[in-house]
């Protein structure tokens, strides 16, 4: 990102995300926030985990770029189906190769067969899981869940910031 652009990521789900795609470059938009659970103020400890389901990455991806850290600190978790709906992956790779963090996918079926977000999953991945701070964001049913994976693996309520859609 340069300091005098501004980049948005859209998933055109209804009328009004299509209508998005209709703007022209130099069409006059407003713009405010961030707002809500998923900014740096939120932030208590050094260590973060970023935990993001579908399109729920986009918040998280700039949150990878931009939280400050060095190696290790910022580790980001990504649920997806299948390897061809990860958003943005070229991106981050670069990223967490950059800042040294790390960078899983959770990829496969939401059935009760397979469950990526499973609390021991979580530990595994990310074994200080419990001391750090937590980002979420995703379609409500998965942040749900992975809330509730994620206090059974040991992290307090109160450092898993959450924010979730509906489509």
């Amino acid at each position: 990102m340069r300091d005098d652009k501004l980049r948005i990521t859209v998933k055109a789900v209804g009328n009004h995300t299509r209508r998005i795609r209709r703007l022209k470059p130099g069409t006059r938009v407003l713009a405010t926030g961030p707002f809500g659970a998923m900014t740096a103020h939120r932030r208590k400890r050094r260590k973060v985990l970023l935990l993001a389901g579908g399109v729920g990455i986009t918040p998280m991806r700039a949150l990878f770029e931009t939280l400050p850290g060095g190696p290790g600190d910022i580790t980001l978790l990504y649920r997806a189906g299948s390897e061809d709906q990860l958003v943005l992956r070229e991106e981050l790779e670069a990223i967490a190769a950059f800042r040294q963090a790390g960078l899983h996918y959770l990829l496969g079926p939401s059935d009760a067969s397979f469950n990526p977000l499973a609390p021991q999953t979580l530990r595994g991945l990310v074994p200080d899981l419990a001391r750090r701070d937590v980002y979420l964001c995703g379609p409500h049913g998965m942040t749900v869940a992975a809330t509730a994976a994620l206090v059974q693996a040991g992290v307090p309520q109160k450092r898993i910031h959450t924010e979730s859609f509906a489509l």
